[in-house]
């Protein structure tokens, strides 16, 4: 894909127009987290600048964010709850039972011992991963900016 349909490509995907300036930094970040210009990492990147404009932890942070509930989920076809907060407990995360239950009333709520199919918890590791960073005394060195 060709760096003018790239940037068409994304610019529709998020509704208006994107200065150079803009265009240039959504292509480092991409190319930083190993990801090509193409149609859907575009749309995914497009995705997340429109649900989180403004995030403690910024974009970079958050594609990292995937990137480790991405890999949880490469070597697990389904998990219970209780495998997911025992997880989320050895990456030092751990919520209030009313946030956990909060990210999992996507999927029907949460329950121990309910086995949770991996496509579904990817979503909600990628949150838990952002709610340890927003939350964490000091964020590590550029996470926060991006």
């Amino acid at each position: 894909m060709n760096q003018e349909d790239a940037r068409l490509t994304y610019e529709l995907a998020l509704g208006r127009r994107v200065t150079d300036r803009s265009w240039y930094s959504t292509k480092r970040l991409l190319a930083k987290h190993q990801l090509e210009l193409t149609p859907e990492n575009l749309q995914f990147f497009a995705q997340i600048r429109t649900l989180i404009p403004r995030s403690a932890i910024g974009v970079s942070g958050i594609l990292e964010c995937y990137e480790k509930a991405e890999k949880i989920m490469q070597s697990h076809a389904s998990l219970k709850g209780s495998e997911i907060v025992s997880i989320l407990s050895g990456y030092g995360v751990k919520p209030h039972q009313t946030t956990i239950s909060r990210w999992f009333s996507s999927i029907g709520g949460y329950r121990r011992d309910r086995s949770y199919p991996a496509s579904a918890l990817k979503v909600i590791l990628t949150q838990a991963f952002i709610y340890k960073a927003s939350f964490s005394p000091a964020l590590p060195q550029g996470v926060n900016h991006g």
